[in-house]
């Protein structure tokens, strides 16, 4: 999907621009490569790991700065001619077990895409059955929600949701032999939403885009489920300052899924500012 994000960028080569999620850096150095010594790269990422990755990558390149921050907190000074967003999680975040994002690894939960900050699953242990439900639904959709919630809290009572694989179990159980797969995506997803408070900090970035995008700026958004691409369609279409580049969203081709299991689920929306 690369080659689809830098060609929908419209890269000037004297632009500015911004990678919000960078990660790694993989989109960052290929937006690079087509500014010139005029244009500016602005690279941000709230995981203190990836920042310190970003420094090292880009500690030679002067028209490149590297933020470490919540991507909603970005200055409102910046006025960029292209913004790239790639939600979710990282492919380290969820092969590192120490993180707690994956079912497959038993490690303690933590979630957190910054692990600076205080961690929020504390506050799931002092909820009841129904909150917990409401998070569950809420942020994955999840139809098995309450029975699920039961068999969390069940577990909280007895002082034994320490770690993934106590999760796992309780999602497990809530399931009742139904779809355990999508299950146990969809609660550790909508836990870790929860405790990066995810979706707010997305609108709080996309009420910002009119402030801090010139005109013809493009951004470019790419969404791993569907409540964070729901999210991203209602608030354009109302819009008055950017409009649609294409009629339909942009899905990775076959040969790409093949490549990167992860990127099935991923849809792209390109938007210009007016």
């Amino acid at each position: 999907m690369v080659e689809s994000v830098i060609e929908n960028l419209n890269i000037r080569d004297d632009g500015i621009y911004a990678d919000l999620t960078a990660g790694f850096g993989g989109h960052s150095k290929k937006i690079l490569e087509k500014l010139s010594e005029r244009g500016k790269l602005v690279v941000v990422d709230r995981d203190p790991f990836a920042f310190e990755h970003l420094k090292q990558i880009f500690k030679e390149n002067k028209n490149v700065i590297v933020l470490k921050m919540n991507f909603k907190d970005i200055a409102l000074d910046f006025k960029f001619d292209g913004i790239l967003l790639d939600l979710g999680v990282s492919s380290f975040q969820y092969d590192t077990p120490k993180r707690g994002f994956s079912y497959r690894y038993n490690a303690p939960l933590d979630l957190r895409m910054d692990t600076d900050e205080n961690n929020r699953f504390s506050e799931i242990l002092n909820m009841d059955i129904s909150q917990i439900a409401s998070i569950i639904k809420n942020y994955s959709d999840e139809y098995d929600s309450y029975n699920i919630a039961k068999e969390i809290f069940q577990k909280i009572q007895k002082n034994k949701l320490k770690t993934t694989f106590d999760l796992k179990d309780a999602i497990i159980k809530g399931k009742k032999g139904r779809d355990i797969s999508k299950g146990l995506k969809r609660v550790f997803m909508a836990f870790r939403i929860f405790v990066n408070d995810e979706l707010n900090s997305l609108q709080i970035l996309l009420n910002r885009l009119p402030f801090i995008t010139n005109r013809k700026c493009r951004v470019v958004i790419i969404t791993y489920h569907s409540i964070e691409d729901r999210l991203v369609k209602n608030h354009f279409k109302s819009s008055t300052d950017f409009l649609p580049v294409h009629k339909k969203v942009i899905k990775p081709k076959y040969e790409e899924i093949i490549s990167n299991k992860r990127a099935k689920s991923a849809k792209i929306r390109v938007l210009e500012r007016v």
